[in-house]
Parts: C-alpha cells; structure tokens; sequence
C-alpha cells in the first residue's frame, strides 16, 4: 500500500467518524487486507463505491498488475471516488464506473477473482449472480453489511451458504458481519 493510499484512508477514517457515513472502516479493513494478502487476486469489482474508501483499501492491497473495477449509481459519489482514488495515487490501478450496477456488471469482460458488495442489500444475490459465470476458481466474495441487513441478504446468504459452490465464513464485527465466500473447484 503506498504512502498516499494510507494516507487517504485516515484523512477518511477521522471523516468518517465525525460524519458517521457507513464504510468497511478500519477493523473489516484489516481482515479485507489480510484475505486480498492472502488469496492475490488480480482482478476486482467492487459494487457500491461511495465515496472511494473500500477501493482505495483494495485497490492498495492488489498485487503488482492488479486491477479493480468500481461500480457507482450516484455520478457525483463516484466522482468524489474518482478523485479520492486519484488523490491516493491509485487511478492507474481502480477505474470507477457510472451507472447502475445490474445494468453495468453483465458488460465488463474478462475473469473476475475478487468480488466486493457493498451497495443495495436487496440487490446482492442479484450482483452476484451479474458476475458469477466469470468467478474464477479460488476467487474471493466479500459481502459487507450481513448482520445489520440480515434480512435483506438473506437469499444471498441462503445461496452462498447452501449451493456447494462456495467455501463461506461469517466475520462478526460485534455491531455488525461481513461474508466471505470462496469459490470452490
């Protein structure tokens, strides 16, 4: 991660804090960081970008060649994002994407191994299902916000938990969940 990236992010954490705006934040990020060290993915999207502290996160983490796709509803948030990610010395690396995410997923092209959802909880079996015929073996789901919107994910949970395509653990946060899924053989 560089010195701008790690930068950005605690210019954000304190933003965050006072402003309380719903983001990964510091714990989920440090267990997102140890699980990008660990699988390597090369190829992101990222669902949901708000205003650019999760792609920053990742995109920081991403092994050397690494490439992560952001994908925003609101023009001015993924504006905000495009210029945070740039200020982070990151827009080499994370390109962000206006529109709406069900429209948008099914046109990116190309293996995806790394998969983050964090926009509209109804909506993420859906976004899953936009990216799962390209998961490639072994690549990461991470969707956030499981415990606070239980029921709204409950059907992605229901798929990812009970269809034996993927290996999924629950990170409890106390106040709040994140799932990892895995894609299996």
């Amino acid at each position: 991660m560089t010195k701008a990236a790690l930068r950005m992010l605690r210019l954000m954490d304190r933003a965050v804090s006072a402003w309380h705006i719903p983001v990964i934040g510091k714990e989920k990020g440090r267990v997102l960081r140890r699980l990008l060290a660990r699988y390597e993915p090369r190829r992101g999207v990222e669902v949901g970008t708000l205003f650019g502290y999760s792609a920053i996160l990742v995109g920081g983490s991403l092994p050397r060649g690494g490439r992560l796709t952001c994908v925003e509803q609101n023009a001015y948030l993924a504006k905000f994002a495009a210029r945070n990610i740039e200020e982070a010395g990151l827009g080499g690396r994370v390109k962000v994407v206006v529109g709406d995410a069900l429209r948008v997923l099914p046109m990116l092209r190309g293996p995806v191994d790394f998969l983050l959802i964090d926009a509209r909880k109804e909506d993420y079996l859906d976004y899953l299902r936009a990216v799962e015929l390209r998961l490639r073996k072994g690549a990461l789901v991470v969707a956030d916000n499981t415990g606070v919107f239980r029921r709204e994910v409950k059907g992605y949970l229901a798929h990812v938990r009970g269809n034996g395509r993927y290996e999924s653990r629950e990170y409890d946060f106390g106040t709040d969940c994140m799932e990892v899924s895995v894609v299996r053989g």
